[in-house]
């Protein structure tokens, strides 16, 4: 059934909703008005959602260099995070365990605003570079 821009699929019962026979026992009803959905509608939207104009395009170079970058940061934080394990279990001082952590949860949430910002032009390469620094750290913690 087509209703202006919109489309209704309607699935009816076993007793002959659906064909468009009347049930038994219900009353005719008049032809001008329509006669009321019975079933299970479901509105269908015929053509896909409108993208807007003004968001910016996902660059497939820019997201694989994000990838590329993210994907070194990660060999290079789990080496890191293996040498803090020996030292978190290890003689390490008192302080090295939460800024340890900290400094690998902060540099693993700019990594992934990188990625959720892939869209804009440079700001995925700053975000980059601050997980970068913060895996730096990690690494000068490790030889304090």
């Amino acid at each position: 059934m087509t209703t202006g821009d919109q489309r209704t699929l309607t699935i009816g019962a076993a007793n002959g909703a659906a064909s468009g026979l009347p049930r038994q026992g219900a009353a005719p009803q008049p032809e001008s008005e329509p006669a009321p959905r019975q079933g299970l509608s479901i509105p269908v939207d015929p053509a896909p959602p409108k993208v807007r104009a003004d968001s910016p395009e996902v660059r497939l170079r820019r997201l694989a260099g994000v990838a590329a970058w993210a994907l070194v940061l990660v060999l290079a934080g789990v080496a890191s995070a293996i040498v803090g394990l020996f030292k978190v279990f290890g003689d390490g001082p008192d302080w090295f365990t939460p800024a340890f952590i900290s400094v690998g949860v902060v540099g693993m949430l700019l990594a992934m605003m990188a990625f959720a910002t892939v869209r804009f032009k440079g700001v995925p390469w700053i975000f980059m570079a601050a997980s970068t620094v913060t895996l730096l750290a990690a690494f000068a913690m490790l030889r304090a």
